[in-house]
């Protein structure tokens, strides 16, 4: 299914989520110019992680290969290999991220969206330490924010298309969709070559960490809410629907 809208509602806007999404496609039409160039080799070598590189660069102890092979980790969360590739991961940031930055609070919400990046990345380099195969989208850190959305928001309702309008809920679509990228680890032709799985896993995993320990400092939050049916107030709760954080409407 391709995730296209939540049912949340929120009570601030997504300035962050917008935002990053507006910085993945600046650095899209960077590639396209960078193509349209001649000069892609130079460039995709530069900007892109490549797990061996990563690994020699810190066995090698060089501080200029180390501070570019950071740098690198970091850069590739905004590349993207195709129109598909960039467009995809953005609806799902778009569907996901919005709930999560409420939640969270915007600077937390940045941290925790590179540290599921960075988590992605680790997991990936595991994975093939020696692969000089570039590494780029931002798949990693959004796994990240699909894991975070299903430690607060289980229940809410997930609208896309599969290929036709169909709803479900973030308990049943976010575990299958990882579930999908285990299979695709064990038997890569379930989902075809080309894609970091690897990275996918790690993010989803650190976002469901990280959302864990966040929701047992602060369990209890009305800037988002799941709505009645009838959109009806109750006693103590936001106007239009539940608390993201009730217990008993909640999870």
């Amino acid at each position: 299914m391709i995730p296209l809208r939540d049912n949340l509602r929120c009570k601030v806007f997504p300035y962050v989520t917008l935002s990053i999404i507006a910085l993945n496609f600046l650095a899209w039409f960077y590639e396209l110019m960078v193509q349209s160039s001649g000069s892609a080799d130079a460039f995709f070598s530069t900007y892109t992680m490549m797990p061996g590189k990563v690994v020699h660069a810190f066995a090698s102890a060089d501080p200029h290969l180390m501070l570019w092979a950071v740098i690198s980790v970091f850069t590739a969360m905004f590349l993207h290999g195709s129109w598909m590739h960039i467009i995809g991961n953005m609806v799902f940031l778009f569907c996901f991220g919005r709930g999560m930055e409420a939640r969270l609070g915007r600077t937390r919400y940045v941290a925790f969206y590179l540290l599921s990046g960075i988590a992605a990345t680790v997991l990936q380099i595991w994975s093939d330490p020696t692969s000089m195969v570039p590494n780029l989208g931002a798949s990693g850190a959004i796994a990240g924010v699909l894991g975070g959305y299903i430690v607060f928001w289980p229940k809410a309702r997930i609208f896309g298309l599969m290929p036709l309008p169909v709803e479900t809920w973030a308990i049943f679509f976010l575990p299958w969709w990882f579930v999908e990228q285990f299979l695709s680890v064990l038997s890569p032709q379930v989902g075809g070559g080309g894609v970091a799985y690897f990275a996918h896993i790690g993010g989803f995993l650190c976002g469901l960490v990280l959302a864990g320990l966040w929701r047992l400092y602060q369990p209890v939050s009305d800037v988002c809410y799941i709505p009645t049916n009838c959109e009806c107030p109750s006693p103590g709760q936001p106007e239009g629907g539940e608390s993201d954080g009730s217990e008993d409407e909640q999870n």
